[in-house]
């Protein structure tokens, strides 16, 4: 009776926003079947999916329809009785509903995932976002879908609130219904938050079952996580034990294991033996979504860097490297800073991330000159304000690029930018200065245009992925073909890595398999040319690495070790997906999730991806040992990052100069 009551005819307000409510819950389904066709999900886990769903979406209506509810309770009733007051703004609210489903279906078709900490950093970045979105989707097509499908659910809904009688109503009684529209939507807020983050042990059906908006909401509410109030920990001591033995770092001694604040430090000791050439110039290239499926080196069965390829004698492979994430700046505090990636923001965003040791610190103390190469513009995901407090001297980004560059929104083409580090790098052996420099590429972006005749690509077939890596692996050939042009390449070591795969594709908690990337050390010594390291690593031990190849000595806060002379076996990565860390080793991967939780996977092998999930009561020592060192590892780092302790001292700054005297 209370339900007909405030359904009633006279009652057009509640009428009408419950006719919006129905189009919210209608195509929340709608999308959820689509989602499940789309990624191959099994079908069994719909009807949870949609029970699920149809209870977030029910709760997000009322959240979101609050406003509108308190704007409709001081709308003159007169208005209300007009059909064209009632249908055009039900028409307008169902427009926009359309338009967000179609939002989410691309998110999902992009990262098979609902709205994460990727949509956050796009919202927070609209020129460069929407842009890509203009230049990659027919946007007028998709708005004009939008606005049938609103105006077509408006026409099905009609007759619902056709024949209405409105009632004038006393102010006080709509200030009654003001508050209980407001306690309504109070209350599904804490629905919505006790709601669990996690519904399924399978990741896609978890995803499909969640609510976009309250994914996108959690996703900017955890971008600064209180990392020991919501995963597991250790003891303080005993973590920083732990963490030391895990990642091959001196033992602590009891003065520093007891040692508060900025106090305790881990640092280890990199470099190369006495006698080792110090190389004039080292370059690391990051390469945008450069995958190893692409790569067929590495058994991609896309096969699309025949350059990078053709590279492989002359350089150092590594055969299973890991990625930090699924985000360029997750890959940036891997390569670059040798550090894990904590949940919530990557420290390249974090606020106490200025002084944090880099590479280009330690080359920077060595009496190098450091520059940073960017396409496109560095105030995108504070790149430049980081790397300008992290060692580098220089920021080279799209403005310093020719007037007449190929450009998209995301910047200008790699080649240009590969030709601008050549110029600098002519520079300074003009200067006889050794440098540094970092370059990270940006073709390999949505929409994935290039300028032609750089790569064969069929006529009239629309660009994708495939063509914007062809490029990507045509201009790393274009710029060590020009580094043996102009006798650059036997005095400068290059490294060239891939920031994270291509996309996001896998069931478990942090699917591993597509964060598997290459890496290809170019301008080593002869006796490491042509060899490949089977040990699976991660991108954190890239920095040790090339240090001792680059021919310098020096003690620093890197977290991840020098991958020279190391066994096969044994090798471990950390790694990140949306709020959960983990810890991948050759035959298992163990998730840390938020409020504490575990996830235990097995494999056969780190040849093999596909994971059998172990229930946490029947998990192994083992298993649990390895929820120990990722917890250990992980609030250790965090430790290190909230006391600011990840800077570079100065003994350590004595120490890199006094070895990087040339041999």
């Amino acid at each position: 009776m209370q339900i007909k009551h405030w359904l009633g005819p006279e009652r057009p307000r509640t009428r009408l926003l419950a006719c919006a409510a129905l189009v919210a819950l209608a195509t929340g389904a709608l999308l959820r079947v689509t989602l499940t066709l789309e990624s191959d999900s099994s079908w069994t886990g719909l009807p949870f999916s949609l029970a699920y769903g149809a209870l977030a979406d029910a709760a997000v209506a009322m959240v979101m329809l609050a406003p509108l509810a308190l704007l409709l309770w001081l709308v003159p009733t007169h208005w209300l009785a007009r059909p064209g007051f009632r249908h055009g703004l039900l028409a307008l609210i169902s427009i926009a509903i359309a338009f967000e489903a179609f939002v989410e279906y691309f998110f999902f078709e992009e990262f098979n995932a609902r709205f994460n900490n990727i949509a956050v950093d796009y919202v927070l970045f609209p020129d460069e976002v929407v842009g890509n979105v203009f230049e990659s989707y027919n946007v007028p097509l998709w708005v004009g879908l939008a606005l049938s499908a609103g105006i077509l659910a408006t026409v099905l809904v009609a007759p619902l609130h056709r024949q209405l009688a409105p009632k004038p109503r006393p102010w006080r009684q709509r200030l009654g219904a003001m508050g209980q529209v407001l306690g309504g939507a109070a209350l599904c807020v804490g629905v919505l938050v006790l709601l669990p983050r996690e519904t399924r042990a399978n990741r896609i059906e978890s995803e499909i079952a969640s609510s976009g908006p309250v994914q996108l909401w959690r996703a900017f509410w955890t971008a600064e996580l209180d990392y020991p109030l919501y995963y597991r920990t250790l003891p303080r001591a005993q973590a920083r034990a732990r963490a030391a033995h895990v990642l091959g770092l001196p033992a602590p001694t009891q003065t520093e294991l007891e040692a508060k604040g900025d106090t305790f430090r881990l640092q280890r000791e990199v470099g190369a033996p006495a006698g080792t050439r110090r190389m004039p110039q080292v370059v690391v290239v990051i390469e945008e979504s450069l995958g190893s499926d692409f790569v067929g080196a590495l058994g991609g069965e896309k096969n699309c860097t025949p350059r990078i390829d053709a590279l492989v004698p002359d350089g150092l492979l590594l055969r299973h490297l890991v990625a930090n994430g699924n985000r360029t700046v997750r890959g940036l505090e891997g390569v670059l800073c040798s550090f894990v990636p904590l949940p919530g923001d990557s420290i390249i965003k974090r606020p106490k991330s200025e002084g944090v040791t880099t590479l280009a610190t330690v080359f920077g103390h060595a009496g190098y000159d450091t520059a940073f190469f960017y396409g496109g513009f560095g105030v995108f995901d504070h790149m430049k304000p980081f790397a300008l407090g992290a060692g580098y001297a220089e920021f080279v980004e799209q403005s310093d690029m020719p007037d007449d560059a190929f450009t998209t929104i995301w910047g200008a083409a790699d080649e240009y930018i590969f030709d601008k580090l050549v110029e600098r790098q002519l520079r300074q052996r003009e200067q006889g200065r050794p440098f540094f420099a970092t370059l990270l590429s940006v073709s390999n972006h949505k929409p994935y245009r290039v300028p032609e005749g750089r790569v064969e690509w069929p006529e009239g077939k629309q660009p994708n992925r495939e063509l914007a890596v062809r490029y990507a692996d045509w201009s790393v050939g274009h710029y060590v073909e020009l580094l043996r042009q102009h006798g650059l390449a036997e005095d400068t070591l290059v490294l060239v890595v891939g920031d994270h795969g291509a996309r996001v594709y896998g069931k478990e908690e942090i699917p591993t398999h597509s964060y598997r990337i290459p890496a290809l050390f170019l301008g080593v010594d002869p006796a490491l040319r042509g060899r490949g390291l089977d040990r699976l690593c991660s991108q954190i031990d890239l920095a040790p690495t090339l240090v001792e190849l680059a021919g310098l000595r020096a003690r620093v806060p890197f977290l991840g070790t020098s991958l020279l002379g190391l066994p096969d076996d044994g090798g471990h990565a950390f790694v990140h997906h949306n709020r959960d860390v983990g810890i991948l080793v050759d035959d298992a991967l163990v998730v840390l999730q938020l409020q504490k939780g575990l996830a235990f996977y097995e494999r056969s092998g780190r040849d093999q991806h596909d994971f059998r999930r172990i229930e946490p009561e029947a998990a192994s020592e083992r298993l649990r040992s390895l929820a120990d060192d990722a917890a250990a590892v992980f609030g250790t780092a965090y430790e290190l990052y909230q006391d600011r302790a990840l800077g570079f001292p100065e003994q350590a700054a004595r120490s890199v100069l006094e070895a990087a005297a040339p041999r």
